[in-house]
């Protein structure tokens, strides 16, 4: 068991469980009363450790909706629901210390952070840029030790912002201004070092940065140029960074050198898989053996699996069906050897390797047919 190829855990990998919500709501409003279609944007997961062991097992869902839900991952049932912004939701991400703080950043410039222990009527804290600013927050992020936050802008009057808080005030104590000329999605912290910060944006720029520096200027250490736009963004390892595009390219950046260790592009991996179509990308996550993992899907809404270094990617193996619209994301849990995959059909998805093959935590799968969508019919991310 312990000699287990990753490649045998993954073909062997099938569906444990999987939730949904109503796929149609009623759109409670004064004005409407419209069905709205609801399919999930995000999912992140709890990846610290307590005492508790059910609350060790939450996921944090963003909905098309712009509330969260909360799941218990082992019975894939919701425990909570978080809408006490009349804002949109645009990102959620539990803290690093506690599984019972999620937090959440909208548009209407606030990150806030809510207690599941309470009714969740308030939040436990709200974290608002300095001075006047009416800049819509896209991303944020939370370093290691929950110590600093950080936050993206949408673009305002020519100009996105990145600022910065510590957790102990309400009010921002830095601001970045020159990085990037359109909205910024996505930023994130290392894993270990609270001064290394990444940071995308539409303006199809990556930069690495050393926050520790007095000066933006100095700051800046390296910047990837993806002449598209970004779509997905997180650490790998120490010194590497995962990047995927709207327009469909993988990246492997060398944070170190700020050099492209990778960069593949859907033929490269259509060319691995002889047997389905490769039509987008989902995400990437590091699997039990600490290597990047990058899940795939098709028209058919079929999940693919690959390996990304650099060396050509290898096929690890086809999600059986479980999702009747294409998957949005997913999030990797390596203690209990479980891939969450969410899609446009407001589906939950957990996948498990069978019991014959635990040995090595691993990945999974997600992904199905069922009405067939082609690939220029693909909803971009909904950003608000």
């Amino acid at each position: 068991m312990a000699n287990m190829n990753i490649e045998d855990v993954f073909t062997k990998m099938s569906l444990s469980g999987k939730s949904a919500v109503e796929l149609i709501e009623k759109n409670k409003t004064a004005s409407s009363n419209t069905d709205v279609d609801i399919y999930y944007l995000q999912v992140n997961q709890y990846t610290g450790t307590s005492k508790d062991s059910v609350a060790d097992g939450r996921l944090a869902i963003l909905c098309s909706t712009h509330n969260v839900r909360i799941y218990d991952s082992t019975r894939l049932v919701r425990t909570a629901t978080i809408n006490g912004s009349e804002a949109q939701v645009s990102k959620v991400r539990f803290g690093h210390n506690s599984p019972d703080l999620v937090y959440t950043c909208s548009l209407d410039s606030k990150i806030r952070s809510w207690d599941l222990r309470t009714k969740l009527e308030a939040p436990a804290s709200t974290f608002k840029a300095s001075g006047n600013t009416s800049a819509s927050f896209l991303s944020f992020d939370m370093t290691h030790n929950d110590r600093f936050l950080c936050a993206g802008t949408k673009l305002h009057k020519e100009n996105v912002y990145v600022y910065f808080w510590d957790h102990r005030q309400p009010d921002s104590v830095g601001c970045y201004e020159d990085l990037h000329s359109d909205d910024i999605t996505q930023v994130r912290f290392h894993p270990n070092k609270q001064d290394m910060l990444l940071t995308a944006s539409d303006d199809g720029l990556v930069n690495c940065l050393d926050i520790s520096q007095p000066s933006e200027e100095d700051a800046l250490l390296y910047t990837l140029d993806t002449t598209s736009t970004p779509d997905k963004l997180a650490w790998l390892e120490d010194d590497s960074a995962f990047i995927s595009t709207f327009c469909n390219t993988a990246y492997i950046w060398n944070t170190d050198t700020g050099d492209e260790s990778v960069k593949r592009n859907l033929e490269h991996f259509q060319d691995q898989v002889k047997t389905h179509r490769v039509d987008y990308l989902v995400d990437c996550f590091l699997n039990s053996c600490n290597s990047p993992t990058l899940l795939a899907g098709n028209d058919k809404c079929d999940g693919l699996l690959f390996t990304l270094s650099e060396e050509p990617s290898t096929h690890l193996g086809t999600l059986p069906s479980a999702h009747s619209e294409w998957i949005r994301a997913c999030c990797y849990n390596k203690t209990s050897q479980s891939l969450y995959t969410v899609g446009e059909d407001a589906l939950l998805c957990c996948w498990k390797p069978s019991e014959s093959v635990k040995a090595s935590p691993s990945n999974s799968r997600s992904a199905k047919a069922g009405h067939a969508k082609s690939a220029k019919d693909r909803k971009p991310y909904a950003r608000p």
